[in-house]
């Protein structure tokens, strides 16, 4: 059902476009019977449409990846925050203790290494999270915005929230 058609030319009349004609163009178009709809024309060409590799081919770029690192992050520690409160506020119609108390002790029955482990993650998370901010507001006001100043603030910020992260994990 589609038409594909190569034409070749003539570039001018020059005798190196004379002594070989170029590609131009590959033109893949779908025909349309007069009895379809035009809707099942664009499903049959999105059909044939190729794949994007997306992400695949690039090079990882320190910026790109802590934009990412600093949206995930947001995105972890937003939702932790939402899954908490409601369970807060559901608690009592489950029976359910959610108290400051409750809690502490529920915490302190943990064994050390899946403390230390949840402390390390949400710790770093946040840590991340705060100090990606302050390079975002850092850029906000037109400063460091050069490659190299990019790399500068992207440095500063993954020190400062690994020395956060070790503080709040081990204090």
């Amino acid at each position: 059902m589609f038409s594909a058609a190569i034409r070749t030319g003539m570039l001018g009349a020059t005798r190196r476009s004379l002594a070989a004609p170029t590609v131009r163009a590959f033109v893949a178009t779908p025909m349309r019977l007069e009895d379809e709809p035009q809707s099942v024309v664009a499903e049959r060409a999105r059909k044939h449409r190729p794949v994007s590799p997306h992400l695949s081919i690039y090079k990882p770029q320190m910026s790109w990846v802590l934009s990412g690192l600093h949206r995930n992050t947001g995105v972890l520690i937003g939702g932790a925050a939402y899954v908490y409160a409601a369970m807060f506020g559901l608690a009592p119609a489950f029976g359910l203790d959610m108290g400051s108390v409750a809690m502490a002790s529920s915490l302190a029955a943990l064994p050390t290494v899946a403390l230390v482990g949840g402390k390390a993650v949400l710790s770093g998370c946040l840590s991340f999270y705060v100090f990606g901010t302050m390079r975002h507001l850092w850029w906000d006001t037109g400063r460091a915005l050069s490659n190299k100043g990019v790399f500068t603030t992207g440095y500063v910020a993954m020190a400062a929230s690994a020395l956060a992260t070790g503080y709040l994990t081990f204090f």
